[in-house]
């Protein structure tokens, strides 16, 4: 069965998004919205060794149907926190003549923002940029240490507008 599996993931690997589509429909019985091909792959191939050893049992099925109760699902994403009464008004100190380059931005520079009710504030040092006691690299990783997703260092600090926007 393993060289099997592995046949069918050689020869999966091999097709385009629509043609994986199409092989999920015809081995699940089910359209797929997905567009990434390495999951696509993976339900085909878990599909192929339910249909041929049985999938899951019966205990596990009903232990999956209790641990998946529908009342505790997050159906919309969680509010921001509101701002509280004793928030600070946002002010960035910055050089008489904002550059295009983080580089240029004169150490000492403050940069302010608020986030989630919290205010963070990054100061531009000769070798990086310093932030809660941490030393980072760029605008962009002191972004990222914040919200935890990856973020123009720029765009999230305020200093450049997003494309389209004026």
């Amino acid at each position: 069965m393993a060289t099997t599996i592995e046949t069918h993931r050689y020869r999966l690997a091999q097709l385009s998004i629509g043609e994986l589509r199409l092989e999920y429909e015809k081995v699940c019985g089910e359209l797929t919205t997905s567009r990434h091909a390495k999951h696509i792959i993976k339900r085909i191939l878990w599909q192929m060794q339910a249909n041929l050893y049985g999938g899951l049992s019966e205990e596990s099925l009903k232990r999956a149907k209790e641990l998946a109760d529908p009342t505790q699902l997050r159906m919309t994403a969680p509010k921001a926190k509101p701002i509280s009464d004793n928030a600070q008004t946002v002010t960035r100190t910055l050089p008489a003549a904002i550059t295009t380059k983080q580089s240029e931005l004169v150490a000492g520079t403050q940069l302010e923002r608020m986030y989630r009710g919290q205010k963070i504030v990054a100061t531009i040092v000769e070798n990086g940029v310093r932030w809660n006691g941490d030393l980072y690299n760029s605008l962009s990783a002191v972004a990222k240490a914040v919200t935890g997703n990856h973020w123009n260092g720029r765009l999230f600090f305020g200093l450049t507008k997003k494309k389209g926007k004026s």
